[in-house]
């Protein structure tokens, strides 16, 4: 499995993500947005996470939607190359407990 996740980071190091994979994303994290904007606890940990990272809270929550349309199948791609190198990864294996 592991052999598998490398090659998929490879390629979207490469290619980046086809356009219906980054719209299904987008809408879902659109659709999630706006059922957790009817909600208490989706407030609350968003604006626990505004605070806990020094934002401004207007920005963070209100303006989500925006922050979501501008993702594209290339800010996906550079993503993957910055924060994915290949030369600096750790593979970690879960093992059962020993009784």
């Amino acid at each position: 499995m592991t052999g598998r996740v490398m090659q998929e980071i490879q390629r979207l190091q490469k290619e980046g993500p086809n356009a219906d994979l980054t719209n299904r994303a987008k809408e879902s994290a659109r659709r999630e947005h706006e059922t957790g904007m009817k909600t208490n606890g989706y407030w609350l940990s968003r604006l626990q996470g505004a605070k806990m990272l020094g934002l401004d809270p207007v920005t963070h929550i209100l303006e989500r939607e925006k922050r979501i349309d501008a993702i594209s199948a290339e800010n996906i791609k550079e993503a993957f190359v910055k924060y994915f190198p290949m030369n600096r990864y750790t593979t970690v294996t879960l093992l059962p407990e020993a009784k």
